[in-house]
């Protein structure tokens, strides 16, 4: 059957059009992605200007403090109605929300984005640490392996996976979860991956370290091998902390029963803040009776037996700082979702700290 010309060239137009629309279609979806980009830019640079703001200037200008707060609030509520599907803004925007203290409020968000997309490491991380800030630490375990099988090449989640089995290996272990040596264990292997990952981080390499004297078990040359390690890798620490590594390795040459070799790095830690465990460990080289020695009830108490000396020491962690806050049980729990709320209201309290309040519809 022959079709007339102009049908083949109606036929011929069409085809050519076609991917004329698809181009166009493209074009826009491409636009409004980067006006998207644009927008949750413009509310995050708002938003680092207003964590930058000196404390004193807080006080000083609360009304306008708090009204630059409620704009940033009412800019990611505009900014998610706009894309409810942004995981990022999402994560955001509840990341801002735990910041000035609305945890309730955060874990909305954070539960939108795990809906959308479960497999985001850091939402699970938010998660764990919202169950863990209500009281409940087994229920965040799982959170806290879901972030490093998800991204195991993340130096910070090995290395938060490590404190959370740290403070809180009594509850796991009175829950059946692990016993001692494998949360001890757990724990050791979480501080190593997070050296190994972030060589050159010295809280990484400093907590791994440490976390020898918290796992009796470990091996203890492996042990003296990290802690010269540390010396080795960072030259330039203070003298009291070179003094704290000899210390240490001290320790560790009295277990392997090299007690001449640690008595000569006692003898030459000179810290004064140092000194009783300095004394402490140069009582221990002077007993006799090298079993007592290891089996002593101060050797087996957990990090070591001079506490104070060698706390001090642990990195500052924004997150084991919170977790160590959070060891005393909260009140019960109650999620967002039950909760109803028209407004989000953001302020400045008279001590010039940031707050958010809900302001909920009653039932």
């Amino acid at each position: 059957m022959t079709f007339p010309r102009y049908i083949y060239l109606a036929r011929a137009r069409i085809f050519m059009i076609f991917p004329l629309i698809l181009l166009f279609k493209s074009s826009l979806a491409i636009q409004e992605i980067t006006l998207s980009q644009k927008k949750l830019s413009l509310i995050l640079d708002r938003q680092e200007k207003f964590f930058t703001i000196p404390f004193s200037t807080r006080k000083d200008n609360e009304q306008e403090m708090t009204r630059n707060a409620q704009e940033i609030v009412a800019s990611y509520e505009s900014y998610l109605s706009q894309n409810p599907d942004d995981t990022n803004a999402l994560i955001l925007f509840g990341k801002f929300l735990r910041k000035v203290g609305q945890e309730e409020h955060a874990v909305e968000f954070f539960i939108q984005a795990d809906k959308i997309n479960p497999k985001l490491a850091v939402v699970k991380q938010q998660l764990a640490n919202y169950l863990v800030e209500k009281g409940r630490p087994i229920d965040a375990f799982p959170y806290y392996i879901l972030t490093i099988e998800l991204n195991p090449k993340e130096a910070f989640y090995h290395f938060h996976l490590g404190n959370f089995l740290f403070l809180f290996e009594k509850e796991l272990i009175e829950n059946g979860i692990l016993n001692q040596k494998s949360a001890q264990s757990f724990m050791h292997r979480s501080f190593r991956e997070a050296s190994m990952l972030r060589p050159n981080n010295f809280e990484f390499q400093l907590r791994y370290a440490q976390s020898f004297f918290d796992f009796p078990q470990s091996n203890k040359a492996d042990a003296l091998n990290v802690w010269k390690k540390i010396e080795q890798s960072f030259p330039n620490r203070s003298n009291i902390e070179k003094d704290y590594f000899r210390l240490c390795r001290a320790r560790i040459l009295l277990e392997l029963n090299r007690q001449k070799d640690a008595s000569q790095l006692i003898k030459a830690v000179s810290s004064q803040s140092l000194i009783k465990a300095k004394e402490a460990l140069l009582l221990k080289v002077n007993q006799e009776n090298k079993t007592d020695i290891q089996n002593t009830e101060i050797s087996k108490e957990k990090q070591s037996f001079y506490e104070s000396s060698h706390r001090q020491f642990i990195p500052t962690d924004p997150h084991l700082e919170r977790l160590r806050k959070l060891t005393k049980r909260l009140v019960e729990e109650k999620m967002l979702s039950e909760l109803k709320s028209d407004a989000v209201k953001a302020r400045f309290d008279s001590t010039g700290q940031i707050k958010i309040e809900l302001t909920n519809i009653s039932n």
